[in-house]
């Protein structure tokens, strides 16, 4: 099989795991290819998932390596090589339902989620749309995410903890005035739809930034899934 190895560059032991796992990979008859690769070895952590996704730089079910905080990565850096070995082997895999926004037509693709939050410690006024209808509500912001995502920044702020194979949408309000808008769960095949009053932050898998505009909509909706080996999002297939 052809594996692509993802580091993350500003970590060593990332760094060096990679160099180690090359003739590693080659005793079980894999070879490390950039191009044309059948499996994607993130190595690092979460953050090097979604980055790694972010960039386009995926090919094949993805495997990632972390430490024991992390929580979309099958293994972590102390995890016995052969564990790396067994994954490939297995060939079993899950699909997860990844997230697509869109703002005057530009698209971007999210694992866990976007986040929408108002600039300069200001309330925002939020519009929102879904199947169920239009709301409104005044606060710090709105976290749109994935089932694999609701287990992070969703479900602290008070979201639903989803398996990672659900094909659903969680939208959670971030501090909102009076307690306006409650969390929701939404089909996957839903398109939710955001309008703010003033400029906000939109924020992609908490790690890219870019504006959200005055009276700009944002609308999410099911993206392109994400193949992961089992074993993603702590949950293990039977």
């Amino acid at each position: 099989m052809r594996v692509k190895l993802i580091p993350n560059p500003e970590k060593h032991w990332a760094v060096e795991m990679a160099r180690e796992l090359e003739p590693f990979l080659a005793r079980y008859g894999h070879a490390v290819e950039d191009e044309g690769a059948e499996a994607t070895i993130c190595i690092g952590g979460d953050g090097t998932v979604l980055y790694s996704n972010h960039m386009g730089l995926i090919q094949g079910p993805v495997i990632g390596i972390g430490s024991r905080s992390s929580y979309i990565c099958q293994l972590t850096r102390d995890s016995p090589k052969e564990d790396l070995a067994g994954l490939l082997e297995s060939g079993k895999t899950v699909d997860v339902m990844a997230l697509k926004a869109s703002i005057n037509g530009k698209e971007q693709s999210a694992i866990n989620d976007f986040v929408i939050h108002s600039k300069n410690y200001r309330v925002v006024n939020l519009e929102v749309t879904d199947n169920r209808g239009r709301y409104s509500f005044r606060g710090d912001g709105l976290i749109i995410s994935s089932s694999l995502g609701s287990a992070g920044y969703a479900y602290s702020a008070g979201g639903e903890k989803l398996a990672p194979e659900d094909r659903k949408i969680c939208i959670v309000p971030i501090c909102p005035y009076l307690r306006a808008f409650s969390p929701a769960t939404v089909p996957g095949d839903s398109v939710v739809g955001v309008k703010a009053d003033r400029d906000c932050a939109f924020i992609v898998d908490g790690i890219f930034l870019q504006d959200l505009k005055k009276g700009e909509t944002v609308n999410v909706e099911k993206g392109t899934d994400i193949t992961f080996y089992q074993g993603v999002g702590h949950y293990k297939q039977g």
